[in-house]
């Protein structure tokens, strides 16, 4: 019976030893509600402006690239530095508000959209070229860690921390979306007005900011986070959850990388198609293709975000809004192939043709996240150490969980969203989604990672124990 107070005591000696260890040597005496709310302030604005300078300069980059190449038609370069600074606005998902007196796009893309096209329309578009949402998150981790190193303190409070760089960092986006205003003219298409939604332009970076800012606060703490007695009671579930965080990741990273890897495979087998989506970006112009690589290139992760889900037997689609009759058209799925269109087949939902199977060699595509999520399960059941079968199995599920969860967040990103408003709003919801429906990617991640990962899992474990060196009795001569 007293081995239980004796344990308690234990613990609060070690919690206290460690509080007392990890505080800095500058830190003054106050209260925890004072000390989270006044210290880090100047990191974080240092770290949200130095964020905010080099996502920006990405997007300038990209502009007047394009505009040295010629794809600005006959822009200046103040024009050019507005385009880049939409460029910071489509790295955060923000939503771009446009009118229109008569909608028309380039190679009638509004019919493929299903908007109304030929109408004055209203509308707020979202989307996210991802390869600048990841510096933004890449520089936005850094700045947070740089609060927490400063600050100290246990894992959390530094997480607490480094979140502040969020404030400033939405503050600055909000701040200057009320100076940008574009008058946008593309080929063969109608002139748009268009601004960045003042809301979004203060609500995504704050998410994204708080996300990644808290993320390296934790992270200054180096691998505190998972030995600290003031988060875990024992020593299995954080070496567990350790490798389950690493294997995850890796599920989720090696599965976008598998994706491109077969789009480019599959562009040099359907070379014709290839051809002719190369011809198209380039028949305005060399400069207007050479703008169109750019903003292809910054949307690679988009690319392999839209591929995986698919291929792990989802759906791309495009939808209506919550409570509309529209059942979503899938124009991509093992089942449904927008390059196999069914003759004298009609869609009346979305004016689209009804299409069949696509090609057997696209079948080929479930290796992708059969690949990722077993070697993320070996990955997570080696970095926890397992110890025995059923531990493998336990670490390399929650590797999956952790790899559901990471694509649901990048499917949210990834999604194209347009709404409609005013008298145009009476078709459908007004709402229009494209890419695969975040919800039904939760699904499916937890699906393969849980079953994918779990026989990872136990295959580490299987190969763990046979390497290990049987030591054999040597009876007495």
């Amino acid at each position: 019976m007293s081995e239980g107070p004796s344990r308690v005591a234990a613990t609060m000696l070690a919690r206290g030893v460690e509080m007392s260890a990890g505080a800095p040597h500058t830190e003054t005496v106050e209260t925890g509600a004072s000390s989270v709310v006044r210290r880090g302030w100047p990191q974080a604005i240092r770290g949200a402006l130095l964020a905010a300078l080099c996502v920006a300069a990405l997007g300038q980059v990209v502009a007047f690239l394009a505009l040295l190449a010629g794809g600005l038609a006959d822009a200046s370069a103040g024009q050019a530095a507005r385009y880049g600074w939409a460029l910071f606005y489509a790295f955060h998902h923000v939503g771009l508000a446009f009118r229109s007196p008569d909608l028309r796009l380039p190679a009638d893309a509004e019919h493929v959209l299903a908007w109304p096209g030929g109408y004055a329309v209203n509308a707020v578009v979202a989307f996210a070229l991802l390869s600048g949402t990841a510096l933004a998150a890449w520089m936005l981790t850094r700045a947070g860690r740089s609060v927490g190193e400063a600050v100290g303190g246990p894992e959390l409070r530094r997480g607490i921390h480094g979140a502040k760089v969020a404030v400033p960092y939405a503050l600055l986006s909000w701040i200057t979306s009320w100076g940008l205003s574009l008058r946008l003219r593309l080929p063969d298409a109608s002139p748009l007005s268009v601004h960045p939604s003042h809301l979004a332009s203060f609500f995504w970076p704050l998410v994204i900011g708080a996300a990644f800012g808290a993320l390296g606060g934790i992270r200054s703490a180096g691998e505190g986070v998972w030995t600290s007695p003031w988060i875990w009671e024992t020593e299995a579930w954080p070496r567990r959850w350790h490798g389950a965080v690493r294997g995850g990741l890796w599920m989720l990273g090696l599965g976008l990388s598998l994706s491109l890897v077969g789009l480019g495979i599959l562009a040099i087998v359907d070379a014709d198609r290839t051809a002719s989506l190369v011809d198209a970006a380039f028949h305005p112009g060399v400069g207007t293709g050479f703008a169109v690589v750019l903003l292809g290139l910054l949307a690679l992760p988009n690319a392999a975000t839209w591929t995986l889900v698919p291929a792990m037997g989802g759906c791309l689609e495009v939808g209506g809004g919550a409570g509309t009759s529209l059942p979503p058209y899938c124009f991509l799925s093992y089942g449904s192939f927008f390059g196999h269109r069914l003759p004298d087949t009609f869609n009346s939902a979305w004016g689209y043709p009804e299409l069949g199977p696509s090609p057997r060699g696209f079948l080929l595509f479930l290796l992708v996240p059969a690949i990722a999520v077993l070697t993320g399960g070996v990955l997570a059941a080696g970095r926890a150490q397992v110890r025995g079968h059923m531990e493998g199995a336990l670490v390399g599920a929650m590797a999956g969980a952790v790899f559901a969860v990471a694509l649901t967040a990048l499917l949210i990103l990834a999604l194209v969203t347009a709404r409609f408003h005013g008298p145009l709003s009476y078709v459908a919801t007004g709402y229009f989604r494209y890419g695969p429906y975040p919800p039904y990617g939760l699904e499916l991640g937890l699906a393969w990672g849980a079953v994918g990962g779990a026989i990872g899992g136990i295959l580490r474990a299987v190969g763990t124990r046979r390497s290990r060196p049987v030591h054999r009795a040597v009876m007495p001569s």
